[in-house]
């Protein structure tokens, strides 16, 4: 009985605190155990809303008004959780954040875990759900509710949106909790993740066909930005350059636009702290990495694995700068510029 009342106040508590932010709140339905139908046999677990085939248990408002109901007023939310003390509760978003939602870690992918890595990397406010997924919580950019294209199982809560958030407890059982509160600083959301919330743009008229239309650049793309992101110290200068070489090279084949290869790896510098540390080394940097690239046009690979840039080397001493170059694998070309200042982490 004391468990019961110290989460109805906790709900209630949590609530109030959340408005106390700005943040518009909602109660929402909650789970309810049954009685087993056998001895012996698991509790099935429902929703307070009664519906038997009820397919978003805990998670759906519980007003008749819906989203429209959230508010920042105490009395109104007081007056809410003393009549339902055991509700859920629900923060609007696209006013205070925008919210991913990672549903759950087993529908992963490359693609997905991506930008989940390169989310996190900003170390904004994060939730564990109580069904093994992840809301990480971002500076609201004014859209609405969508799907990232290409990643499954992944929602963007933004402009008429919601989402259940701690302490509220899952069908599971389990009880929404933070990582990193909402006292941590909203990051950005990510060039990579930007452009899978917008509509996919139509082909240029010159676009070629076949594989320069693929995915194959956007997925090269992210792979390098990754890199770039999660580069340690004494090496983030050196993956910086190979990022923009290969990148560079298929902007030139046509299957990357320049603008959002040059926008990507600036922000994917600034992740790595690079660009905010060594801001004018890092547009040397790129602006090498353009004119090598540039010069090595390169297309979708015939073959599993990516091209080989062969005259990397010549590239790079044609341009004039003193500049290492070396392929001790085809598709990863390393460097070492004289006056890195990284020789050391």
């Amino acid at each position: 009985m004391a468990r019961v009342l110290d989460q109805e106040e906790e709900n209630l508590q949590a609530a109030l605190a959340y408005a106390g932010r700005g943040i518009p709140v909602l109660p929402l339905h909650h789970p309810v155990v049954r009685p087993p139908v056998a001895t012996g046999a698991r509790a099935p677990v429902a929703c307070s809303c009664g519906n038997p085939a009820c397919r978003s248990i805990g998670k759906h408002p519980l007003a008749e008004r819906g989203l429209e109901a959230a508010t920042t007023d105490p009395g109104r939310l007081t007056w809410w959780w003393r009549r339902f003390p055991l509700a859920n509760v629900g923060l609007g978003t696209g006013v205070a954040f925008d919210v991913l939602d990672v549903d759950s870690s087993q529908a992963a992918n490359s693609l997905r875990w991506f930008t989940v890595a390169y989310v996190a990397k900003g170390r904004g406010p994060l939730a564990r759900t109580g069904g093994d997924g992840w809301h990480f919580y971002l500076a609201p950019t004014g859209l609405g509710n969508l799907h990232p294209r290409g990643l499954g199982r992944m929602a963007w809560r933004g402009r008429g949106g919601y989402v259940v958030a701690p302490p509220s407890r899952h069908a599971s059982g389990a009880v929404y909790t933070w990582v990193r509160d909402l006292d941590t600083p909203l990051p950005e959301a990510p060039l990579p993740l930007r452009d899978r919330l917008r509509p996919a743009a139509p082909l240029p008229r010159r676009a070629r066909p076949g594989p320069a239309v693929s995915p194959y650049g956007q997925d090269v793309l992210e792979r390098w930005l990754a890199e770039v992101a999660s580069a340690p110290r004494g090496e983030r200068n050196c993956t910086l350059y190979r990022a923009g070489l290969r990148l560079y090279s298929l902007v030139a084949g046509g299957l990357l636009d320049r603008e959002q290869v040059e926008e990507g790896l600036m922000v994917a510098a600034e992740a790595s702290r690079l660009a905010l540390e060594e801001p004018a080394q890092t547009r040397k940097t790129l602006a090498l990495a353009e004119r090598v690239g540039s010069a090595l046009p390169a297309g979708a690979p015939r073959q599993r694995g990516e091209p080989v840039l062969h005259a990397a080397g010549r590239a790079s001493r044609a341009a004039g700068e003193d500049w290492a170059v070396s392929e001790r694998h085809p598709a990863h070309p390393s460097f070492t510029p004289a006056g890195e200042r990284e020789r050391h982490g």
